[in-house]
């Protein structure tokens, strides 16, 4: 038995674009309402969907929200890959490279800081996504700032206070992130890098 199409179309096609248009309006509706604020029928509404669909495709609300942070995660993790294959090869061009991206990434749309980093607060699952995403940056960075060092690569205290100092600075990241989204205006991207890397090779040498 064939599978049935419609508009040019499978099943599993719609689908498939029915997710996308949720994921978007989930997008729209948590950075612009909060999570507190929004309701799976504003959702629809933003996805021109039925509800009848939205519990089809995702089983709440909460899996909604997940869903779209897991998202953006993945598009992080695909800025970096990327800005590494494009990256120079010596040590302060990388981290630069890296840290150009994830700002352009993150100051591109607001929607995104909104939702990753602020509304991620409101449930323990959220923060525990969270905790993940932040953790992965903090890794990221820890990974940029070992070949910075210079002279020996020290022991066992020296990584411990390498990977500290990788957490200081994507908290600070993050907060300054936070902080410019509610500035209403657009962020000095390149300032913005000048000073990460200069932290960043600063902190390497701790």
């Amino acid at each position: 038995m064939g599978t049935r199409v419609y508009a040019g179309l499978s099943a599993e096609q719609r689908a498939d674009r029915r997710r996308e248009q949720l994921l978007e309006a989930g997008l729209d509706v948590f950075a612009e309402r909060g999570w507190a604020g929004s309701t799976v029928q504003d959702v629809c509404r933003a996805a021109g969907l039925s509800p009848r669909y939205f519990y089809e495709l995702v089983d709440s609300r909460e899996a909604l929200f997940l869903a779209v942070t897991a998202r953006i995660a993945e598009h992080v993790a695909g800025v970096v890959r990327q800005a590494l294959v494009d990256a120079d090869a010596d040590p302060e061009s990388r981290a630069r490279a890296v840290l150009t991206a994830l700002a352009g990434y993150f100051s591109a749309d607001e929607r995104v800081v909104r939702v990753a980093l602020v509304e991620s607060m409101a449930t323990e699952q959220f923060r525990a996504q969270r905790r993940e995403l932040l953790a992965g940056f903090a890794s990221s960075a820890a990974r940029l700032m070992r070949p910075l060092r210079v002279g020996p690569a020290g022991g066992a205290a020296a990584r411990r206070r390498l990977e500290l100092s990788a957490a200081v600075l994507t908290g600070g990241m993050v907060e300054a992130l936070i902080a410019w989204t509610g500035e209403g205006r657009p962020l000095q991207t390149e300032l913005f890098v000048d000073h990460l890397t200069d932290l960043h090779t600063a902190a390497a040498q701790l």
